[in-house]
């Protein structure tokens, strides 16, 4: 039988018992490479202190310093967070440079102790920002390769600002490969770093998990009108997600439709000013917000739904977007950054971001054309969590093989 690779994944973001929606994407994609690697996982995490009054923050008081999740062990070193209750979001990439230190002095000891005593074959980065003093010390160190997958954030927002660019621009430059989830982001880092070798690896969805079925059952488990057309978006209600747009252009279709009604699955800092948004235009007999969801909680609603509309302003590689089209729906989405490497004329719209207009007639076409579902399914199948792992594990062959 042949060896497992030994994979050592650090990064800031990913389930846990507490959020158990956080990266769910890099735990299904991580299960998927199970079956060729064995994998420990470094999540530092903010240390939280166990004190409920005052403390908003007091559930993630409660994370251990190790924890199994989806059969992999995690370890979360502790390290101090400013709250972020203290500035506003335009500084976070300054706040997360910052605490990229405090996160690195956390990690060193019990990462050395785990590379020691396992000997791992290959480092791998899941973001460059808070990943990338670690990756370059372990790299150094301990004479490992280290890959680096670039997310939307890092390239978009984090490269361009100061001081956050600094070490997302060290990390990419210390990796002996680059990740990319779409040729977007490899074009953007290919204009500011040269002589990497950079892979378009997409993290895939779980063909498994979402598959078409029948909308009125799903819609009569879940409590959903029959008669009604209904819109759904899935993601983190904050700005660059555009939902405030999807709001605005739902009263334009309005005006041609009155049979509709979207269901906005996710929380976030800006859920409060999106459901005044909605009441201001008496918008509440359209619009359901149904609060964050699990992944398992997302399956029936994909399956209810007629489409599926993510207006977002910046992105990597949607991974709901191919969980839509596995799902047998048809997409409308803004085009951004991937979004285009996804959403063609057979399985949907694509829209400026910012402009409810033009979202409202696409949703519009999108609701009334008749859609091929074996052409989603087709395009679904290209962006699976099965392909993107074995494309990654040939990376890590060549890597042990020593042809990077």
């Amino acid at each position: 039988m042949k060896e497992k690779i030994k994979l050592l994944v650090i990064t800031h973001s990913f389930p846990t018992k507490n959020n158990p929606v956080a990266a769910i994407f890099l735990l299904n994609q991580l299960k998927e490479l199970k079956k060729y690697c064995e994998i420990k996982i470094i999540y530092p995490y903010a240390y939280v202190p166990k004190i409920k009054i005052f403390n908003p923050y007091y559930r993630f008081s409660k994370v251990p310093s190790k924890e199994r999740v989806g059969g992999i062990e995690v370890y979360h070193p502790k390290y101090i967070m400013i709250p972020r209750m203290l500035f506003k979001l335009k500084l976070l990439h300054f706040y997360l440079a910052i605490e990229s230190f405090f996160s690195y002095f956390a990690s060193k000891k019990i990462t050395d102790r785990i590379v020691e005593s396992w000997n791992p074959d290959i480092i791998h980065l899941h973001g460059s920002l808070s990943e990338s003093l670690l990756g370059k010390r372990l790299k150094r160190k301990y004479k490992k390769p280290m890959l680096v997958t670039a997310y939307g954030d890092d390239i978009n927002r984090y490269l361009k600002q100061i001081p956050s660019s600094f070490l997302v621009k060290s990390a990419l430059k210390s990796s002996n490969a680059i990740i990319c989830q779409s040729r977007f982001l490899q074009n953007e880092i290919g204009k500011r770093i040269s002589g990497k070798k950079l892979f378009i690896i997409p993290m895939g969805a779980l063909l498994d998990k979402f598959k078409p079925k029948g909308k009125n059952k799903a819609r009569k488990v879940l409590g959903l009108p029959k008669d009604k057309k209904i819109i759904l978006f899935i993601g983190h209600l904050f700005e660059r997600k555009g939902v405030e747009y999807l709001i605005s252009a739902l009263r334009l279709v309005l005006k041609k439709d009155k049979n509709i009604l979207c269901c906005i699955i996710g929380s976030g800092h800006s859920e409060d000013k999106l459901k005044k948004i909605a009441s201001d235009l008496d918008l509440d007999n359209h619009i359901k917000f149904l609060g964050q969801k699990t992944h398992d909680e997302i399956v029936p609603y994909m399956n209810a739904c007629d489409i599926f509309v993510l207006p977002s302003l910046s992105e990597g590689l949607p991974v709901v977007l191919c969980e839509a089209l596995a799902a047998g729906k048809p997409v409308v989405a803004t085009k951004v950054a991937g979004t285009p490497e996804i959403v063609t004329k057979n399985v949907g719209f694509l829209v400026r971001p910012k402009d409810s207009n033009d979202l409202s007639e696409k949703i519009i076409l999108a609701l009334n054309k008749r859609w091929d579902k074996k052409k989603l399914l087709r395009r679904s199948k290209e962006f699976s969590v099965a392909n993107s792992a074995k494309k990654l594990v040939n990376v890590y062959n060549s890597f042990l093989r020593k042809d990077i």
